[in-house]
């Protein structure tokens, strides 16, 4: 598995959240989730997959730039989310299905239009961006990452080793 794959198993799960409208639940999912994406999931992207990318395909440079400019969107509509949530304001399940299509549409974006790219880089490259990748998981929540992912354990071992 490279780290593109690793990032679309991610999406996967994304989606499952979105799908069951898993964030409705409480304040805590909508934290846990938070870190997820922000300090993981985003944080792999920007500060790896999107730097190598660019500077192998110049055609990319103002797709990623748009792609980092959705994260800070969503991290906007997240945040209001939050307040919204635990101030009990009706706006946050009017705005929650906004939330999860800005969210799914962006990853799609991503799996259609960046990721597939991610083919022409080498795989030394490749190997590097996988434990830099490994490092920033490691640093955060490691179970937090798991319950948000559906990635077990066994399968990061069997991935990261």
């Amino acid at each position: 598995m490279d780290l593109v794959e690793l990032l679309m198993v991610e999406h996967s799960g994304i989606r499952i959240i979105a799908d069951n409208n898993i964030l409705e639940k409480s304040s805590a999912e909508l934290i846990d989730f938070n870190q997820f994406l922000l300090n993981i999931h985003v944080n792999i992207e920007e500060s790896i997959v999107f730097p190598v990318l660019k500077e192998n395909n110049e055609t990319v440079v103002k797709l990623v730039d748009r792609l980092i400019a959705d994260h800070k969107l969503l991290e906007t509509l997240f945040n209001n989310l939050y307040k919204w949530k635990v101030s009990e304001n009706s706006l946050f399940e009017v705005r929650l299905p906004l939330f999860y299509k800005t969210l799914t549409d962006h990853n799609s974006l991503e799996e259609n239009e960046v990721f597939p790219l991610w083919r022409d880089i080498g795989d030394e490259e490749k190997t590097i961006s996988m434990k830099n990748a490994h490092e920033i998981i490691l640093s955060n929540n490691i179970e937090n990452y798991i319950k948000e992912t559906g990635i077990s354990e066994k399968m990061m071992k069997y991935i990261f080793i």
